[in-house]
């Protein structure tokens, strides 16, 4: 089941007394969050609980949600800091181009002549464009996620093939 789902934000804060959280919201509309009645918070143990969705507001960047059975600030507190995820299904389609950042984290690095990077391991977004994390052989290089450095995504083989531009790798780093 855990392969199924997806994480699209994390639990903030409260939001009132009331017991609505508010979430920091992955994608960079919050009016794209899935139209989804169930979301999934892992337990202390790492379990997924599934929560029912009873209202939700975005509040770009965020979003405020009020969760089936739970009234007070103090039943939502042991939320604070835990990934909000839902089902893949559940995820509106992507257009061409487009990707999840699931889909992105874990894939191999090539340059275009064939040669391993490493692997991507984080990904933050900056106010231009998403930057790739990929920890190499030595150290960690960074990537913007532009036509000009990444020039294809293979998502079925999980490999990512860029460009090199001077200034982000040394030959080096290659393998």
């Amino acid at each position: 089941m855990e392969r199924d789902l997806c994480p699209i934000g994390r639990v903030v804060k409260p939001h009132g007394v009331r017991g609505k959280i508010k979430v920091a919201y992955f994608g960079t509309d919050p009016g794209r969050f899935p139209q989804t009645l169930k979301i999934f918070i892992k337990n202390n143990l790492g379990t997924p609980e599934p929560y029912e969705v009873v209202e939700l507001t975005p509040q770009p960047p965020r979003l405020i949600l009020r969760l089936k059975g739970i009234d007070r600030v103090e039943e939502m507190e042991h939320l604070i800091g835990k990934e909000i995820f839902v089902p893949k299904e559940d995820l509106p389609r992507t257009e061409e181009g487009e990707y999840y950042w699931y889909e992105i984290i874990g894939m191999e690095v090539e340059t275009e002549k064939g040669r391993r990077l490493g692997t991507v391991k984080e990904i933050f977004p900056t106010g231009a464009n998403d930057v790739y994390v990929v920890q190499g052989r030595r150290r960690e290089i960074l990537l913007p996620a532009t036509d000009r450095v990444i020039r294809s995504i293979d998502c079925g083989r999980r490999v990512m093939r860029v460009l090199r531009m001077e200034g982000l790798w040394e030959e080096d780093d290659e393998i």
